[in-house]
């Protein structure tokens, strides 16, 4: 990625579309006890502190990115469709445990220990780890909190390593992704718009390390979830050299990458490749 003297990436959390987890709703006397349970949530953000022209720090950048030859993208538009989340559950988290918070849209398994006698020392099989299944579909995005028939998500809390998904099937009218971004090319206000259709398994799993509770989760003592990390999306597609050859082209003052050509004849497949291995997870604890 070329060097950016404005712009550095750390290891702060930016979280967005579950600004409807936060307020009064976390001391309601009917939520499930905080000491044992994450809210759980699927949302999108940025991991990045821009820096301005005058050497001040920018953090209202949760749905910024950058393409390869600096052009800033802004989110104004993104959706999501996920068609259900499975988590591994550790050995000492028992299902029954936790009954009182489990939806009937969940299902939930317990660990199975080995049961063949003897391990190797080297090559031992392991115990079958327990599962939280949690069915779809679930929307995600702008403006979006999870919530399953109305209800905010809350699964027991421990370590999950990882959130198992796929994409929920599309259709041109509604499909599995959908991003509209807006950004300046020779002073001119632009959109780039994408969209596409997908029954893939999608992942999401630790790409950074999580500094804590993201401020809009304020009032919530832990929330846990699963984001797109947007931050290399176009790291390494040069829209301007594009533009300029004549490689992408414009429809009035919407770019859509499908239509690229020459070198930038796989921008489309690059940003949904790029989409597609962006999965993180957040972590938040609320410190007193």
């Amino acid at each position: 990625m070329p060097s950016r003297s404005w712009y550095r990436a750390v290891g702060l959390t930016a979280t967005l579309g579950l600004s409807a987890c936060g307020g009064d709703d976390a001391a309601d006397d009917d939520a499930p006890e905080t000491t044992t349970t994450y809210l759980f949530g699927l949302s999108y953000g940025s991991d990045s502190v821009w820096l301005t022209p005058e050497g001040g720090i920018d953090y209202t950048s949760p749905s910024r990115f950058l393409s390869a030859d600096d052009l800033r993208f802004s989110v104004e538009t993104l959706q999501y469709r996920l068609a259900e989340v499975r988590m591994d559950l550790p050995p000492e988290v028992r299902c029954e445990d936790y009954a009182e918070v489990l939806l009937p849209e969940m299902s939930c398994e317990n660990s199975v220990p080995n049961t063949q006698g003897a391990r190797d020392l080297v090559d031992f099989p392991e115990d079958a780890p327990g599962k939280l299944h949690i069915r779809g579909p679930f929307e995600a995005g702008t403006d979006s909190s999870l919530s399953i028939g109305g209800k905010q998500v809350f699964i027991p809390r421990t370590n999950y390593r990882a959130i198992e998904s796929r994409w929920a099937p599309g259709t041109p009218e509604q499909p599995s992704f959908l991003l509209r971004a807006s950004f300046t090319y020779q002073e001119r206000p632009l959109v780039l718009e994408f969209a596409f259709q997908s029954e893939d398994a999608m992942r999401f799993s630790h790409l950074g390390v999580s500094t804590g509770l993201p401020e809009e989760f304020a009032n919530h003592p832990a929330a846990f979830g699963g984001r797109l990390l947007i931050d290399r999306w176009l790291w390494d597609v040069d829209i301007s050299r594009c533009l300029a050859a004549g490689d992408l082209t414009l429809d009035g003052d919407v770019l859509r990458l499908e239509t690229g050509r020459g070198t930038c004849a796989d921008a489309a497949t690059k940003l949904r490749r790029n989409i597609q291995n962006s999965g993180d997870l957040y972590t938040g604890l609320l410190i007193q």
